[in-house]
Parts: C-alpha cells; sequence; structure tokens
C-alpha cells in the first residue's frame, strides 16, 4: 500500500434532551454524564491501515455544525467539548472533562492526567441565552477555541466524545444541531523505531490509572 491522503469524517447526531429531575434524557442517542452532562461516544475505524503498519497524521482539522442551539434551562449556559483522541477515555476522566469546562480541558492543566499528544482534536465552545433577537430560547455563541495535539497516530481506532455540559431542571429542554469532523491528512509508513515507539507511548497511555 502507497501513502495516500484521506479525510477522516465523524458524524455526530443532533441533540433533543429534555431534563426528568435526575438527569438529561435524549432521544437520538447522548447518554447522560451526571446530572447536569451529556456524552455521545463513537469511534472511527483505522484497523486496515494499522495492520499495515500505517500512521495517520493530522494535517488540518474541520468542524461544521450548521443549526441553532436552543434550551429553557433558568441555568441559561451550555458548554460543548468535542475531543478526538488515539486512547479511549474513562468515565472518570470525560467527568473531569465536563466538570473542568470553562476552566481547562484535557492535556491542558488537565487533572485527569490525559497527555496531550493523545489529544488529536479538540474543541469547545460556550452558549448563553440572548432574548433580543426575537428567537425563543436562542442560544449565542460568545467564546470558543480549539485545542489538541494533531499529533500522528498508529493506533487502530481513533475514540470520539461529544460532551455537553447543561445545569437542568424537570421538563426543560436543550437541543442542538447535528455537526461534522473532519481529519484531513495522510496515511504512510514511518520508520521501524519511530512507528515502535508510537505504538509504545500509545499502551502507556493507556495504562494510567484514573
Amino acid at each position: 500500500m502507497e501513502a495516500r491522503n484521506e479525510t477522516l469524517q465523524e458524524m455526530i447526531p443532533p441533540v433533543n434532551a429534555t431534563h426528568n429531575g435526575v438527569e438529561w434524557i435524549d432521544a437520538n442517542g447522548h447518554v447522560p454524564l451526571q446530572d447536569d452532562g451529556l456524552l455521545y461516544a463513537s469511534e472511527i475505524d483505522l484497523s486496515g491501515w494499522a495492520m499495515n503498519d500505517f500512521t495517520f497524521g493530522t494535517v488540518r482539522s474541520q468542524y461544521q455544525d450548521p443549526g441553532i442551539y436552543e434550551s429553557n434551562t433558568a441555568s441559561g449556559k451550555v458548554e460543548v467539548m468535542e475531543i478526538i483522541s488515539d486512547i479511549p477515555l474513562s468515565n472518570t476522566k470525560l467527568i473531569i472533562a465536563k466538570n473542568g469546562m470553562g476552566t481547562t480541558v484535557p492535556g491542558m492543566l488537565y487533572a485527569g492526567r490525559l497527555d496531550f499528544k493523545a489529544v488529536i482534536y479538540g474543541n469547545y465552545r460556550l452558549y448563553v441565552p440572548n432574548s433580543t433577537l426575537g428567537l425563543t430560547n436562542y442560544l449565542q455563541l460568545i467564546s470558543s477555541g480549539s485545542f489538541g495535539s494533531k499529533e500522528p497516530t498508529a493506533s487502530a481506532t481513533l475514540y470520539c466524545y461529544r460532551i455537553i455540559r447543561c445545569t437542568g431542571l424537570n421538563t426543560e429542554t436543550l437541543n442542538t444541531p447535528a455537526l461534522r469532523i473532519g481529519l484531513f491528512g495522510a496515511f504512510y509508513q514511518e520508520g521501524d523505531l519511530d512507528y515502535m515507539m508510537r505504538l509504545k507511548r500509545s499502551y502507556q497511555l493507556q495504562q494510567l490509572v484514573d
């Protein structure tokens, strides 16, 4: 197999959630992450390339979420984060990431001991209500930032997560559009030593205790 440019894509469904007084319940596949959060987890399969000892190097990324964010929560703000990592994140690490939103993110002074190189892609956004536009329950983006290393990976799987943080009360609702993340890069073969060291680093990171 020859080196080849590729675009890795991941689609995440929209949120259509209602708080039941205990946690958020979403009709489209996001699951509760404590009482104030939602989580969507998926994977990008690179096993065919990994079997042939290929590394994927991300050159640039793309984020698409055309649509409107809406909520009628009394608490107001909604925080959203997407992460793509070459190691799986435990529930403990995901909760730490949720609770740290607005202050820190995985790989950046992060209490969950997640190495910066393992975070290939990350995006954080803060939405707050804006009633001046005449749109019911409309949320306006007021802060956003990207993070992540774009570190090359030899892993057979990339792990994709979307975390939403919003304090809700019984019957309050939260709606977000579907989104797509694209990683533009290339599959290529490294020297044996570089490839083995990359695999070793990934294995060591997965052994870290929460």
